[in-house]
């Protein structure tokens, strides 16, 4: 009864497959009828046998062009983020080894998909959480929303692109698929096997030799489709694999702890002292005392902001916004200078902390390095130790170079590549020196100077080396913002507070 209202509604399709089909089945019929009757049928396993041994190391072949076809066709993919940190770039590495050591899924099974995906899911979470019993567990309700949202953007723009006519599907066709398949589906398959199985021994009894032969042809051409899928299915696992491990560490690494309005919230309250809220990166001020930060962040205003002078100015951090026309909009963070004292480290880690290029400010009059290095060393050893974020690069500003000897010669420009008079050759060994002792590389160091009642020198250099930063820059932004959201906010909290508690009350008064 089941099948009658089917076949009564279908009649005319089923009519026309068997038309259509009938033919090329009868011919089927009749090459092993012709095989059977002349005698030929040893004669056809055997050369089917052969063909299915050559086809052997041709499979193989197959297969390791596709596995490396399909490297090299999701080579962008397979690419670590330019904005990971350290942690996740080992979790990358991990992603990648499960990716070349997971073997082609058939995608007609769901237990492998899974197992692989908790597999690449577990690794990711143990990078991030190693000493958490359940580390996979290791992350928080607005981030899995958040991951869910962006997946479903995600799914949605593949599907209107590959899947044809996925506008006109609607719930109701799956739901129908679902009905039909739970209604027939055990069925069909339960009769689909037994009439192969009876197939098979009435063949067996009928003819061995040629039941045989058919065994080893069908087998033949099962491994043969497989291997002429293996390319599709070695890519599309592949890709597969490199998506969940990447949007495993997206989750895990806390990247997703922020959406667009929460970060543009973040960098509001991190821009709280300006004249106004722009996404301006910040530029922390370092150096000893007198080593011209305050001049030199004067010459970047192109007004005077901060006071100058032989003594110490600057006795507390100030920030300013600089807005200059033809430059990148930055806010210069200018501390106190550095000296002797051990109580300038927790300052300038501090700030370190808040940063997202540091502008270590020396005099090249200055012969006293010692502080400069110990307190760039302390800065190295506190980026080392952030795996969870990206440290803030260093660049230095070699101020007072024109009171380099000889002190009388000032005309700028001066070809520091390339030193031709004395006055270059001096500024040059300054930078060498200062490149040696600090251990820094000379490229991230320029030669200013700001004389009294002349124009600044090489300022527009300067800006340049920063503007080669500001990728970087942005990318330490983020990762700081990110991790200062880390942890619960009383702010928001009693924000969520309230609005839970005026929900509940208008859910009383309702009822």
């Amino acid at each position: 009864m089941r099948f009658g209202k089917p076949l009564r509604r279908y009649w005319p399709e089923i009519l026309l497959f068997v038309a259509v089909a009938l033919p090329w089945l009868s011919l089927l019929v009749f090459g092993v009828v012709w095989l059977w009757h002349g005698g030929h049928v040893w004669v056809w396993a055997i050369a089917a046998a052969f063909l299915g041994l050559l086809a052997w190391p041709l499979s193989r072949s197959i297969r390791r062009r596709a596995n490396e076809e399909a490297r090299v066709a999701l080579g962008d993919l397979a690419e670590p983020s330019r904005g990971w940190n350290v942690v996740e770039r080992d979790a990358w590495a991990d992603v990648l080894a499960i990716a070349d050591a997971t073997a082609p899924f058939s995608f007609t099974e769901m237990e492998p998909l899974v197992t692989s995906a908790r597999e690449t899911v577990e690794v990711v979470a143990r990078r991030f959480h190693p000493e958490a019993h359940t580390a996979w567990a290791q992350f928080s309700l607005p981030e899995v929303l958040l991951l869910a949202e962006r997946l479903s953007r995600d799914v949605r723009r593949e599907a209107l692109r590959h899947i044809p006519g996925v506008r006109a599907m609607r719930l109701s066709h799956l739901l129908w698929v679902q009905r039909q398949t739970e209604r027939y589906g055990a069925v069909a398959q339960t009769g689909w096997r037994v009439g192969l199985g009876l197939w098979r021994i009435i063949r067996v009894a009928l003819n061995p030799l040629q039941a045989a032969g058919q065994e080893t042809s069908s087998v033949i051409m099962e491994k043969t489709a497989k291997v002429f899928s293996y390319r599709l299915r070695a890519y599309a696992t592949r890709m597969l694999v490199l998506e969940i491990g990447r949007a495993s560490i997206d989750l895990y690494s806390g990247r997703l702890a922020l959406s667009e309005d929460e970060l543009r919230a973040a960098r509001e309250r991190d821009m709280a002292d300006a004249a106004e809220s722009v996404a301006a990166v910040r530029i922390v001020l370092i150096g000893q005392v007198s080593a011209g930060k305050s001049s030199l962040l004067n010459a970047m205003a192109q007004e005077i902001r901060c006071a100058i002078g032989p003594l110490p100015t600057t006795l507390s951090t100030r920030e300013y916004l600089l807005d200059v026309e033809g430059r990148p909009t930055v806010m210069l963070v200018d501390i106190p200078g550095i000296g002797e004292r051990a109580e300038s480290v927790p300052e300038l880690l501090l700030q370190a902390e808040r940063a997202d290029i540091i502008m270590w400010v020396a005099s090249a009059a200055q012969p006293a390095r010692e502080p400069d290095r110990k307190g760039l060393d302390d800065l190295r050893a506190w980026a080392k130790a952030q795996l969870a974020r990206r440290a803030p690069p260093i660049l230095l500003a070699l101020t007072h170079v024109d009171e380099l000897r000889p002190a009388a010669e000032w005309r700028p420009p001066y070809d520091i590549a390339a030193p031709a008079g004395p006055k270059a050759r001096a500024i040059r060994a300054a930078l060498d020196a200062a490149a040696r002792t600090l251990d820094l590389p000379a490229d991230v160091i320029v030669p200013v100077a700001m004389p009294p009642g002349r124009e600044p020198y090489n300022l527009d250099a300067l800006w340049a080396r920063i503007a080669v930063e500001l990728d970087e820059a942005r990318l330490v932004q983020l990762d700081r913002l990110r991790v200062g959201q880390e942890g619960v906010n009383l702010r928001d909290l009693v924000n969520q507070l309230g609005r839970a508690g005026r929900l509940i009350i208008k859910g009383i008064v309702k009822a």
